[in-house]
């Protein structure tokens, strides 16, 4: 990694693999003029943990549990450390799965896997210091959901949607989600042109082509969800 001078400044955003990448969120932040700089936990050195504007933490086909992930160990003290320094951490899919852990909450097998576009209500379950209703407004959409884990949320946050399992949580500024917000149709005509990621679709119960025709038809409104979400995250507007 490079140095950051000037890492306050900074948006830093974790991938673990070349097909979840930033994908919209990425577009928003280039077109909100935000500092961002972009580092794949798989194949690069995190570097020494320090205070950013935020932390971002996308999705991985491992799970946040699996200690023999040869680079988890050190992520996840990577994250620990810089949100110690004061990093707001937003967590997306496995992102939120580590976040969950990483502030006393557990992750586990899902005891429905969700594959797809998912209507998700907000269900606010909130802490005495975070009452979170403005935020459960913020995720009632349909989202793209693609996770076989599942989340259950430290005791001392306000979860913020619940479906078949926790969708949304806040704790002490940060934001863990297991849906994807930041899909692209880009991004998921290249999942559904993956054999691995094809078969977990059909054992899900899902088909190619139903997919993508509901990708044709939500993503305007999600990605609209999503531009939303960030704005209140990042503080813009």
């Amino acid at each position: 990694m490079t140095d950051r001078a000037s890492s306050r400044d900074t948006i830093l955003v974790i991938q673990h693999q070349d097909d979840a990448g930033p994908g919209n969120l990425g577009e928003w932040l280039t077109a909100n003029s935000l500092s961002w700089e972009l580092v794949d936990a798989s194949t690069d050195g995190l570097g020494v943990p320090q205070r950013f504007r935020a932390l971002v933490v996308l999705g991985s086909r491992e799970a946040a549990y699996d200690e023999s992930v040869p680079w988890l160990s050190a992520e996840k003290e990577f994250v620990r450390e810089t949100m110690a320094l004061g990093t707001p951490v937003f967590g997306i899919c496995f992102g939120a799965q580590l976040l969950a852990g990483l502030l006393g909450g557990t992750v586990q097998q899902a005891a429905t896997i969700e594959r797809g576009w998912i209507s998700i209500a907000p269900s606010v379950d909130a802490s005495p210091d975070d009452p979170a209703d403005d935020w459960a407004d913020l995720v009632d959409a349909t989202w793209f959901e693609w996770h076989g884990d599942e989340i259950t949320a430290p005791g001392t946050a306000s979860v913020i949607a619940r479906g078949s399992c926790v969708q949304a949580f806040r704790q002490d500024g940060h934001l863990g989600v297991q849906f994807h917000p930041e899909v692209t149709e880009t991004q998921l005509v290249q999942w559904m042109d993956s054999d691995r990621r094809l078969r977990l679709l059909v054992e899900a119960g899902g088909e190619r082509a139903e997919l993508l025709a509901d990708t044709a038809k939500q993503l305007p409104d999600a990605i609209a969800a999503a531009h939303r979400l960030y704005a209140r995250f990042f503080g813009v507007g």
